[in-house]
C-alpha cells in the first residue's frame, strides 16, 4: 500500500469521525472513524516517517500558544478543584481527547485540499442525516403533525453548527446537489422552528448577516448570487414561518416571549453570588463540565431552582452564559485565555478568508459568542473549530481559496 493510499484511507476514517461528531445516536460510526484514522496513521508514519506539525506551528504560533494556555486553565482547575479531582479528569477526556487525536492525525495530512474536501461533504452529510433522523421522530411520535408539540431541543445545536457550511454549498456544488440541499435547508429551517430554541433562531440570524457581509466583501462578484441565495432562502424560512406560526401555539408562545431570559436571570442571580463568596476566582472551582458545579452547589446550599432532583441532592441545570460559566470553572485565567484565543482566531480567519474558513469562522461565532452569550457550550467542538481552520488554511493549497 503506497503512501497516497494509506492517506486517503486516513482522511476516509477522519470523515467518518467527524460525522459521528455532528448527528447523534451513531456513536458506533464515530469510533470506527477514531480508531480506523489512528491504525492507518500508525502505518503511514512508520513507512513514511513524514510530520508536517512544525509548518502548522511556525505558521500559527499565537493560536496554538493561547489554545494550548486556555486548555492549561482548565488542567489548573482541575488540580485545584472544589472537590475530587478525578471525575474532572474523566470529564476532560471525554471533552478533549478524541478530538484531540482527531486534530492530531488531521495535520499529518498531506493532501489538505483533498481532505478538506471529504470533510466538507461529511459535514453536509452530517446536516441530511439529523435533518431526515429528527423529522422521521418528530413525525413517528406526532403522526397528526400538530405543529404546537416540539420538536427536540438538540436539534438546534446541530444545525446552528452546520448552517454556515450549507450556506458555503450553494457557492461550491455546482451539480444537483445543491438543490437537495436546498430542500434539506428548507426542512430544517421548519425543524428548527419547531424546537422552540430562540437562542438558535438568533444565532442562525446572526450567521446570516456575518456570511452574507464576509462573502460580499471578499468577493463583489459574488453580490448577485448573494442576493438570489438570500432571496430564496428568505422566502423559505418566512413561508414556513408564517405558516408555522398560524398553526402552532408553541411558535406563538415563543415569540410573545421575546427576549425574556426565561429563568437564566434567577439562575445567574442566585448563584454567582455564591461562586463570588466561596468559588477560587483564579482557577474556578474546576471544570470542565458540570461535576464540580454541582457539588459546589449542593455543598453551599444553593436554591434548589432549575435542575433535576437526584436523592438528595440537584443535579442543576448550567444555562448561564457560556463566559459566565467558564468564570465559574475555570476562573480569571480561564475567561482570559478564551478571550485571547478567540480574538487571534477572529483575526487569522479575517486574514485567510476562502468559502471553507469563512464557514468555519461563522460557524464558530453562532455557537460560541452569539448563542453562548445565553446558554452553556460544550467545548470539544473548539478543537474540531481549531482542526478544521488550520487545514483549510493552509497556504500551499490556494486551489481552495475563493478566485
Amino acid at each position: 500500500m503506497n503512501y497516497k493510499n494509506i492517506q486517503f484511507l486516513i482522511i476516509i476514517f477522519l470523515g467518518m469521525f467527524l460525522f459521528g461528531s455532528f448527528v447523534q445516536g451513531l456513536t458506533k460510526i464515530k469510533y470506527i472513524g477514531l480508531y480506523g484514522a489512528i491504525l492507518f496513521y500508525f502505518i503511514d508514519i512508520f513507512k513514511n516517517k513524514t510530520f508536517l506539525y512544525k509548518q502548522y506551528f511556525v505558521e500559527n504560533k499565537s493560536l496554538f500558544i493561547t489554545l494550548f494556555l486556555f486548555l492549561f486553565s482548565i488542567i489548573l482547575s482541575i488540580i485545584f478543584s472544589f472537590s475530587n479531582s478525578v471525575e474532572s479528569i474523566k470529564e476532560f477526556e471525554v471533552e478533549f481527547l478524541n478530538t484531540s487525536i482527531f486534530v492530531i492525525i488531521a495535520l499529518n495530512i498531506k493532501d489538505k485540499r483533498l481532505m478538506m474536501k471529504i470533510l466538507f461533504y461529511m459535514i453536509i452529510l452530517a446536516f441530511a442525516y439529523d435533518t431526515i433522523r429528527y423529522a422521521y421522530i418528530y413525525i413517528k411520535n406526532n403522526p397528526n403533525f400538530n405543529l404546537s408539540i416540539r420538536l427536540s431541543r438538540n436539534y438546534s445545536d446541530y444545525f446552528l453548527t452546520i448552517y454556515p457550511f450549507i450556506l458555503s454549498s450553494f457557492f461550491i456544488f455546482r451539480n444537483k446537489l445543491k438543490y437537495i440541499t436546498l430542500i434539506l435547508l428548507a426542512i430544517g429551517f421548519i425543524e428548527l422552528l419547531l424546537t422552540g430554541a430562540r437562542g438558535a433562531w438568533v444565532g442562525v440570524i446572526g450567521e446570516t448577516v456575518i456570511f452574507i457581509i464576509a462573502l460580499s466583501y471578499l468577493k463583489k462578484e459574488y453580490i448577485k448570487r448573494i442576493i438570489v441565495s438570500v432571496g430564496v432562502i428568505s422566502a423559505i424560512l418566512v413561508g414556513s414561518g408564517y405558516y408555522i406560526y398560524q398553526h402552532s401555539s408553541l411558535l406563538k408562545q415563543k415569540l410573545y416571549q421575546g427576549v425574556s431570559p426565561n429563568g437564566r436571570d434567577v439562575i445567574v442571580k442566585t448563584r454567582l453570588p455564591i461562586f463570588l463568596k466561596y468559588g477560587n476566582l483564579i482557577t474556578g472551582i474546576g471544570g470542565p463540565d458540570n461535576y464540580q458545579y454541582d457539588k459546589f452547589l449542593n455543598f453551599y446550599h444553593a436554591p434548589k431552582k432549575f435542575g433535576v432532583k437526584e436523592g438528595n441532592k440537584l443535579r442543576y441545570f448550567s444555562d448561564e452564559p457560556f463566559l459566565l460559566q467558564i468564570f465559574y470553572k475555570e476562573g480569571v485565567i480561564g475567561v482570559i485565555t478564551f478571550l485571547i484565543f478567540v480574538f487571534i482566531f477572529l483575526y487569522k480567519s479575517y486574514k485567510s478568508l476562502n468559502l471553507y474558513t469563512l464557514s468555519i469562522t461563522t460557524s464558530f461565532i453562532g455557537y460560541y459568542l452569539i448563542r453562548g452569550l445565553v446558554e452553556g457550550r460544550e467545548l470539544k467542538f473548539l478543537l474540531i473549530y481549531f482542526g478544521l481552520f488550520l487545514i483549510a488554511k493552509a497556504k500551499n493549497e490556494n486551489s481552495i481559496y475563493l478566485s
